[in-house]
């Protein structure tokens, strides 16, 4: 049995590791894309499709402690594909980010490229999106 000052001093301990976590962090592109867990593929707009309009969409994006898509905010992209690309990124999901064993939330950029093709979907190994990590840390953030 553990005495109650034992305990209290894993409570303590464990408080002093949450309060040294970070409220959110900036990785690498290549770890950030490795936690994507759940993806959707973006609906290509049909004005988009009929205008033959290509691009990438770039979003700043907040994961939050659980791997959920918290918040998206548009840099650039094509205004008839921002919808689409925003739409499907809403739904990822990621393994969640930890600090010292503490989840916590991540800041990231997220590019959707939409191109179009000869109308057969791309292979099971071709990229249809990739991430890439702010190189900026914004304000509350730490670089891991």
């Amino acid at each position: 049995m553990c005495s109650r000052a034992a305990i209290a001093g894993i409570l303590t301990l464990a408080g002093l590791v949450r309060a040294q976590a970070p409220r959110i962090i900036i990785r690498s592109p290549w770890y950030q894309e490795k936690q994507l867990i759940y993806s959707v593929r973006p609906v290509y707009p049909r004005l988009a499709r009929q205008a033959r309009i290509e691009g990438t969409v770039e979003l700043a994006a907040v994961i939050d402690e659980t791997g959920r898509v918290e918040r998206l905010r548009l840099i650039r992209g094509h205004p008839l594909l921002v919808k689409a690309a925003m739409d499907a990124v809403k739904q990822w999901r990621y393994r969640p980010a930890l600090w010292n064993g503490v989840p916590v939330a991540v800041r990231t950029t997220i590019w959707v490229n939409f191109t179009l093709g000869t109308g057969t979907p791309p292979s099971r190994g071709t990229t249809y999106f990739a991430i890439l990590i702010s190189t900026t840390p914004w304000e509350g953030t730490s670089a891991v």
